[in-house]
This record gives structure tokens, C-alpha cells and sequence, in this order.
């Protein structure tokens, strides 16, 4: 069974939340409190004077992400099915070698202040190291739920109580009728994923992300799954991509962020550290959180956040000139790059992928991605320590149809060393060493 990361890259729709059953009143009261203490607790760690803490909670509010249990038993999942995966890629890129065209080869899909807010950090944890989820709340009182946000899809779904299913049985399920403000709008809702399937129904509610709050937000009530993908550490999915990429017609959280106004900049923005202090600011970035500048690159299309990728790179060989770095574009053209937190490692199309592992195993050279847009080139390389784990690369085949494919992915790998902001205000990406790395990122 392949692992969730892949499974939320295509489907249209967003999954990921872990619900608790706990509705007492009295987390109404205390919710606010609690995050504002665990933060003030893991910023305490990183050397934080006191009146430094205070200065920090006024001027740039933090939102974590953290690790999940059971991380040696998913990795080693992860490992074996990587095995058997770059098995099958090697045996492809061999037989189209000798018989000098593309392997044809397609793969599964894995797949309130009033005032407005400088920004907030939600704290993530790492679910195997292949996943990160995230605290938020849902309905009156609030319920808690940890999400996978995930940039490669749209839509918000939660398991709901009324599923019966085995799978849904060990997530924590969303109780609408310990709600106040649940408002049901009666439209059911079916979604095949690549190893799996849900079925549901849409509604309403309000959604607390810390201090900002969201009314009113559609999202969709799992009362069916089927696929063992789901007896994953997880209960939903927060898409945090454009609405063009979304299912339905309503807006998505993001889209309801920007227009309550509780924000001074729109920006959303992930950093990993393996060592366990991540999270996901909303609103303008922390200068701690990164070294040096953010490069920034537009948006070549309002769908996924994708921008042009002009070459790939692993040692002194250029997919690019040997016309390997896209299926179906002619040599010397470019590609597309996905920045997708919902996919674990690198994902590359089948018969590009290939050929970069055969590179990326023999030359054990940096790999680097240039991107492009109207005011230029810029490239961001990763060591073979930095795109490998236990000397196995991190580097998977998928291949997305036209007309959103072929393309590229950017994973949680990439953001492990590169701080990356989704600005909703300009339809761009920015991307920044991280404060956990020390090597240097390389402007063309």
C-alpha cells in the first residue's frame, strides 16, 4: 500500500485533521490559553528572555507542528515500498535505454484579535518523518483536530462521527451535533483517491486556527472510507492550494482567511526541523526562522503552487539538454515544479525519475532545481545526504496527466532545508534557507 503522502498530491480534494472526541465546554474557555502557553513553552527553549517572549507574542504569533509515535515502523514502510519502487524504476529506465524510448510505465497515485495579525506559528509534528500534522479547532465549543495542511489540493475534510467504518473507528471523529454554529447543507459528496475512497456530505462551521477564526467554512463530513491508506495517523486534510484547484464552487480556508482581513500580509508559510520544532506561520515570516534573503518566484499558474522548472540538475548532467526532463516537451523546453506538503519526498514523472536515480545513486552529486520566471533564473540544490535517508533517495515516479501534468514535486524534503512562503497577496513562492541548515542556497 503506498503511504498517504502521495495519495493527497492529485486527488481534487484536501484530507487531514485529527479530531478529538472531546467536546466539554471548557475547552471554549481554555483553548486560546493553552496555545499561547505551549507556544511560550517552546520558544522558552530556543533561548527567549522573558520580555523577548512578550515582544514576540505581540509582534508574531506561533503555530507549531510535531512529530506522531509508531515513526520507526512507517519508515521502515516507507523504506520497503522506496525499495521496491526504485527496483521497478531501474528495471524501466534499463528497457528504455536499450530500446531507446520512454518507459510508458504509469504508478498509483499515493497519495481573535480583532486587530489584524502579524502573523500566527502553528506547531506541526512528523508523523513517521514522511508527514506533519497540526493542531486546530473546529465548531462551538471547539473540537480538537490535527490536519495534514497540505498545499497540493483545496478542499477541507474531517472524519465525521457518523462513520462506522473500521478506519475511521481509530481516528478521532468530528461530533456536528455537539455544535452550536454546524450548519448542514445537505450536498453529498463522492471522491476516488489513488488508494482509496470516501464519501461524505458538506457543511458549515467555524474553524479557530489559534487567534484567528474563520466562520462560516465549508467542508466535507467523511461518513464512508474504504482503503488501507486511511488507517493513517490522520483524520483529514486542510487543502491550502487555490480555489481553481478545488471541487466545489465555495471557498476554501484560505479564501475566507483573506477576506475576514486578519491578516496583514496573506502569506503562509512551512518550516521543517527534523529535530522537532516546525510549524506553519500565518501572516508575515519570522527573520529567526530563515538565513539570509527569500528568493522569490511568481507563479506560473493559479492551480497547484507551481512555478516554472527550467532544468534538473545532479552533478554536471542537465535533464535539460538531454531532453529527459519532461515526457512529451520537446528538449530545451521547461517544466513544471509543485510545491506540495502533502507529498512527502521528491516526485518526479516515471521516465524522468528514472534517470535521475540512476544519476543521484552512481554520481552521489548535489541535485538542484532551477526555476524561472520573468525576472530570471534561480537554483536550490540539496547534497546526497540532504535527498537521501539511510543512503535510500528520496525520489519516487508519478505521472500526472495532461493538462495539469507532467510536472515535478517539491516535498516535505524540500522544505526540511528551505524555509517556503505561499503568498496568496502576489501569486508567489518564496523560499529561504532554513534556520536549521547552515549550507548556502546558490542564485543563477
Amino acid at each position: 500500500m503506498l503511504p498517504l503522502l502521495l495519495l493527497l498530491l492529485l486527488p481534487i480534494l484536501s484530507w487531514g485533521a485529527q479530531l478529538s472526541d472531546r467536546t466539554d465546554s471548557d475547552i471554549a474557555s481554555s483553548i486560546l490559553q493553552k496555545n499561547y502557553d505551549n507556544t511560550k513553552v517552546q520558544y522558552s527553549k530556543s533561548g527567549l528572555s522573558g520580555k523577548e517572549w512578550e515582544a514576540f507574542v505581540q509582534a508574531q504569533l506561533h503555530l507549531p507542528v510535531r512529530k506522531k509515535d509508531n515513526e520507526h515502523h512507517r519508515r521502515q514502510h516507507l523504506t520497503r515500498h522506496l525499495n521496491d519502487h526504485h527496483h521497478a524504476l531501474r528495471q524501466a529506465h534499463a528497457s528504455a535505454v536499450q530500446k531507446e524510448e520512454d518507459p510508458s510505465m504509469r504508478w498509483m497515485h499515493f497519495m481573535q484579535y480583532r486587530a489584524k495579525i502579524h502573523n500566527y506559528n502553528l506547531a506541526l509534528k512528523s508523523i513517521a518523518g514522511s508527514q506533519y500534522v497540526g493542531d486546530i479547532h473546529i465548531g462551538t465549543p471547539p473540537q480538537r483536530a490535527s490536519v495534514v495542511f497540505d498545499t497540493g489540493s483545496s478542499n477541507l475534510w474531517v472524519t465525521s462521527s457518523e462513520c462506522e467504518t473500521y478506519s475511521c473507528s481509530v481516528h478521532n471523529r468530528f461530533h456536528h451535533n455537539f455544535s452550536s454554529t454546524f450548519t448542514d447543507i445537505g450536498q453529498q459528496m463522492d471522491v476516488q483517491f489513488g488508494t482509496g475512497a470516501i464519501s461524505g456530505s458538506l457543511g458549515t462551521d467555524v474553524f479557530h486556527l489559534g487567534p484567528v477564526h474563520i466562520p462560516g467554512q465549508v467542508f466535507g463530513r467523511i461518513t464512508s472510507e474504504t482503503g488501507q491508506v486511511f488507517l493513517n495517523d490522520f483524520d483529514g486534510i486542510a487543502g491550502l492550494s487555490f480555489s481553481e484547484l478545488s471541487a466545489t464552487k465555495e471557498k476554501t480556508l484560505f479564501d475566507n482567511l483573506i477576506a475576514a482581513r486578519q491578516l496583514e500580509k496573506n502569506w503562509l508559510s512551512f518550516y521543517y526541523d527534523v529535530s522537532g520544532h516546525s510549524g506553519i506561520v500565518f501572516g508575515d515570516v519570522h527573520p529567526h526562522l530563515y538565513h539570509g534573503p527569500i528568493h522569490w518566484v511568481n507563479v506560473n499558474k493559479r492551480l497547484y503552487w507551481q512555478v516554472e522548472l527550467y532544468d534538473v540538475t545532479i552533478g554536471r548532467h542537465s535533464l535539460r539538454r538531454q531532453g529527459t526532463l519532461c515526457p512529451q516537451v520537446a528538449k530545451g523546453k521547461s517544466c513544471t515544479l509543485v510545491f506540495d506538503t502533502g507529498t512527502s519526498i521528491f516526485t518526479a514523472p516515471s521516465s524522468s525519475a528514472g534517470h535521475m536515480l540512476e544519476l543521484m545513486e552512481t554520481l552521489r552529486e548535489p541535485l538542484c532545481y532551477h526555476v524561472a520566471d520573468a525576472n530570471g533564473r534561480q537554483r536550490f540544490c540539496f547534497d546526497h545526504s540532504e535527498y537521501t535517508h539511510g543512503n535510500q533517495v528520496q525520489l519516487m515516479g508519478l505521472d500526472v496527466g495532461a493538462p495539469k501534468g507532467p510536472l515535478h514535486i517539491a516535498g516535505d524534503t524540500w522544505v526540511e532545508k528551505f524555509l517556503t512562503v505561499f503568498d496568496h497577496d502576489s501569486n508567489r513562492v518564496g523560499i529561504a534557507l532554513s534556520a536549521s541548515r547552515s549550507r548556502r542556497t546558490t542564485r543563477v
